[in-house]
């Protein structure tokens, strides 16, 4: 799983990071049971400071998503809280955000329907 922050969001980074773990989780990517990349590698891969990835799981850890297991690591735990409407909830705040932010730069949602399936092709 690779992770990006886009620091000109104006969405705090810790809950960027949050967000995409969720969204693993909602999807299917990340299962009960899956461990989930260590703090110290996001941190590199994305060159955030590792408190801010720390606070990401600390909070993924409170709702029940994810459980450190001191030695081993942290993996999403057995019965993760992400049901089938806050997965949706989740993508239609991300087609929200979307659908602004292509409106704010002067394109239009068939714009931006047509980007993501040109997109979702190469990948």
């Amino acid at each position: 799983m690779r992770f990006f922050v886009e620091r000109t969001s104006g969405t705090p980074i810790y809950v960027q990071l949050k967000r995409q773990l969720l969204r693993a989780v909602a999807t299917g990517v990340l299962k009960a049971g899956d461990q989930v990349p260590t703090v110290r590698q996001i941190a590199v891969d994305t060159k955030v400071d590792p408190n801010t990835v720390n606070r990401a799981f600390s909070e993924l850890e409170r709702e029940g998503i994810l459980q450190t297991q001191q030695g081993r690591g942290t993996f999403v735990c057995d019965k993760p809280a992400v049901s089938a409407a806050e997965a949706r909830r989740q993508i239609a705040q991300v087609a929200a955000r979307a659908v602004d932010e292509a409106r704010a730069s002067g394109y239009t949602p068939n714009d931006l329907i047509d980007a993501i399936h040109t997109i979702s092709k190469r990948k």
